[in-house]
């Protein structure tokens, strides 16, 4: 449960940072990279259902932790990248060239993320049995589409930003919380839903859960 609730807030988190502001997003077409791997989520939350060895789920777990703090950094640098074009763009006369070279990085920031995200993907997948990529084959085609990782519909309005701070928050206070060798499994079971919801944009109830999530919290430090 420790890295399912880990995973869960950091896929919760991307899906902060790739919010679109259009009010009539077009609709995505089938990814065919995306139909050949496995979102890490979907891997864990059916672990038991693929028979995952504990050898397995070890190596998994350290792989996505690694990943996670590298995410959380390549997000940092995307935001701040995408802060400085947004700087650049609000003058009253736009300097074109320094305009676009500073889109370029954007760019190669968001590049550089999609790769990190590819080469996790791609490396859990090779530490799957061909009955495990079977199974979860077959997960995926039982799964009503917008719970897939990589086609979910984006919401057209994005997350208030008081449910970004609690967010932040409770990631904080769970790592803390872990690195000092505590049990988070009960806010686990408590964000189970908290995915589902970002995905749909439910951001009230999203809200709601958070805020039970940091009062098990709170009840834990005690």
């Amino acid at each position: 449960m420790k890295m399912t609730l880990i995973l869960s807030l950091a896929f919760a988190a991307s899906v902060l940072c790739a919010q679109p502001q259009a009010q009539h997003p077009p609709a995505q077409r089938p990814d065919p990279l995306m139909e050949t791997l496995f979102p890490p989520e979907l891997i864990m939350h059916n672990a038991e259902a693929i028979n995952l060895t504990d050898e397995q789920r070890e190596k998994f777990e350290a792989e996505m932790h690694k990943a996670h703090d590298r995410f959380e950094d390549m997000h940092a640098k995307l935001d701040k990248q995408r802060e400085t074009t947004a700087a650049l763009l609000r003058k009253e006369r736009v300097d074109e060239s320094a305009a676009m070279a500073q889109f370029e990085k954007v760019l190669d920031q968001e590049r550089e993320l999609r790769r990190a995200h590819l080469a996790l993907m791609v490396s859990l997948k090779n530490e799957l049995t061909r009955e495990q990529q079977t199974k979860l084959e077959q997960l995926k085609k039982d799964l009503p589409k917008p719970e897939l990782a990589e086609r979910r519909p984006r919401p057209d309005k994005p997350p208030p930003a008081s449910l970004q701070e609690k967010m932040k928050k409770l990631h904080a206070g769970v790592k803390k919380l872990e690195d000092e060798g505590g049990d988070a499994s009960s806010i686990g079971e408590v964000m189970r839903d908290l995915k589902p919801l970002m995905d749909e944009g439910k951001f009230k109830q999203a809200e709601e859960l958070l805020d039970q999530g940091l009062k098990v919290l709170q009840q834990q430090k005690r």
